[in-house]
C-alpha cells in the first residue's frame, strides 16, 4: 500500500507534497512551520478515509441506506476548524492499493470528496493514534480528576483516553535506555502509575517522577499497547456492529468478506518525542520506538514524527545502518523531510556507493555559527 498527500494554503503549508508517506516519517523544521499541522491534515485524511471503508464495507454487505454522510463540521477540530476555513485550503490523501487499484479523499472549496466505492479486496481499517506535546499534563490530570476541569483540546484527549487504555492493557514494560521500569498498581478502580529507576530503592508514581520521565511514560506505553495489546477484532466490531445496532439494520448484514480479513493498519502521529529528555536519551528513545512498533509488534503499525531535534533526525541514519547487518527496518521504510517556506524537503541521500542516508550536514549550521561569534568575540578581547 502506497500513501500520499498534497496540502494547499493550509496556514503555513502552502505547497506541501509527500509523494510517498513511508512507515517511518520524520518531519523537522523550526516552530511555526507547519509540522504538526501536516501531521493533523494526514490523520484527519486516513481518519476519513477510514470511514469511506467502513461504509463501502456495510453497503457491501447488503446495507441499502447510506451507513453515514461525510460533515467537515463534524470532523474538523481545534486549530483545522480554523486553517481549513481559509481561502484557496485543500487538501488530496491518496491511497494506492497492491492492486493496482487508487482511491483518493479529497477536500476543497470547504468540502470533502470520498471514494463511492472500494473493492472488497482493497478494503482498509485503520486506527489514528495521536500522541500530543501537552501528554506531560497526564500524570497530574489522572492524580487529581476533581481538578482536572475543562478540556485542553481534542488532541490531548485523545491521547488521554488511548492512554486509559493503555493503562488497563499494560502491567509491566521496561525502559532500559533510561533505566527505568514502568508498573501499573491496581487497587479496585484506582490504577497508579509506577516507576522504579535504578538507585532508587522505593518505586515513585509517574506524578512525582522527572520532566522527563512524565512526557517519555505515556509515549512508551502508547507504543507498547498499540505494537502488543490493542484488538483490532475488538475494535472493528465497535465500529460496524454497534452502528448496525444503532440504525436498526443487523438483519439486512450479509457480509461477503469477514472483518478478520479486512487489512489493519495503526498510524501513529507523535509530536516532539523528545521533550524534556537530553540528546542521548532522545536517540535511544527513537530506537525504542521503532524496534517496539516496526520491527517486533504484533500489530501492523507506521509512525509520524514531528520534531525540533536535530539528534532525532540524525539517529534515523543509526537505524538505516543497522538494518545492514541484522534484522531491522529497512531503507525504505524511512523517510525525513524538512519544512521551509511552507513546502518540504526531502532529506534522503546517497553516497557515492549507492549507501542510502539522511542528509543533516546543515542541522550542525546553528553550533558552528555558536561557535564561530565565539571565537570572534574572544578574538576582539584585548589582552591587558
Amino acid at each position: 500500500m502506497r500513501e500520499s498527500i498534497v496540502i494547499k494554503n493550509l496556514g503555513p503549508l502552502t505547497d506541501t507534497a509527500i509523494a510517498d508517506i513511508r512507515p517511518l516519517t520524520v518531519l523537522i523544521g523550526p516552530s511555526g512551520s507547519g509540522k504538526s499541522l501536516l501531521m493533523k491534515a494526514t490523520a484527519m485524511m486516513r481518519y476519513i478515509y477510514k470511514r469511506a471503508n467502513v461504509r463501502a464495507y456495510l453497503l457491501d454487505a447488503g446495507l441499502k441506506k447510506s451507513p453515514f454522510r461525510f460533515r467537515m463540521d463534524s470532523i474538523m477540530r481545534d486549530d483545522m476548524k480554523y486553517y481549513l476555513s481559509q481561502p484557496g485550503a485543500s487538501i488530496e490523501y491518496r491511497v494506492e492499493m497492491p492492486s493496482g487499484n487508487t482511491y483518493s479523499v479529497v477536500f476543497s472549496k470547504g468540502k470533502i470528496n470520498v471514494p463511492k466505492s472500494i473493492a472488497p479486496a482493497d478494503l482498509l481499517f485503520t486506527k489514528e493514534s495521536w500522541v500530543s506535546e501537552s501528554r506531560n499534563v497526564i500524570p497530574s490530570w489522572r492524580a487529581n480528576p476533581a481538578n482536572a476541569k475543562g478540556s485542553l483540546g481534542f488532541y490531548f484527549h485523545e491521547t488521554l483516553n488511548d492512554f486509559e487504555e493503555a493503562v488497563k492493557a499494560l502491567d509491566h514494560i521496561a525502559l532500559g535506555f533510561i533505566g527505568a521500569n514502568i508498573s501499573v498498581a491496581r487497587r479496585g478502580s484506582n490504577q497508579r502509575i509506577m516507576l522504579e529507576c535504578e538507585g532508587r530503592h522505593r518505586p515513585i508514581e509517574l506524578r512525582y517522577a522527572s520532566s522527563g520521565m512524565q512526557t517519555v511514560t505515556p509515549l512508551a506505553m502508547l507504543a507498547s499497547y498499540f505494537a502488543d495489546k490493542f484488538s483490532f477484532r475488538e475494535a472493528k466490531k465497535r465500529s460496524v456492529l454497534s452502528y448496525l445496532y444503532d440504525s436498526d439494520q443487523l438483519a439486512q448484514f450479509h457480509p461477503s468478506t469477514e472483518l478478520s480479513e479486512v487489512m489493519s493498519i495503526i498510524n501513529m502521529h507523535i509530536e516532539e518525542p523528545e521533550l524534556s529528555l537530553d540528546p542521548v536519551a532522545q536517540t535511544q528513545l527513537l530506537d525504542f520506538l521503532v524496534q517496539k512498533t516496526l520491527v517486533t509488534n504484533n500489530n501492523s503499525m507506521t509512525m509520524m514524527l514531528a520534531t525540533h531535534s536535530p539528534y532525532i533526525v540524525n539517529a534515523l541514519n543509526l537505524i538505516i545502518n543497522r538494518q545492514r547487518t541484522a534484522a531491522s527496518l529497512p531503507v525504505a521504510d524511512v523517510a525525513a523531510f524538512r519544512l521551509h517556506d511552507g513546502t518540504l524537503i526531502n532529506l534522503a541521500s546517497s553516497d557515492y556507493n549507492g549507501n542510502h542516508f539522511i542528509d543533516t550536514a546543515d542541522m550542525t549550521q546553528p553550533m558552528e555559527n555558536i561557535l564561530d561569534e565565539y571565537q570572534r568575540l574572544t578574538q576582539d578581547v584585548k589582552m591587558p
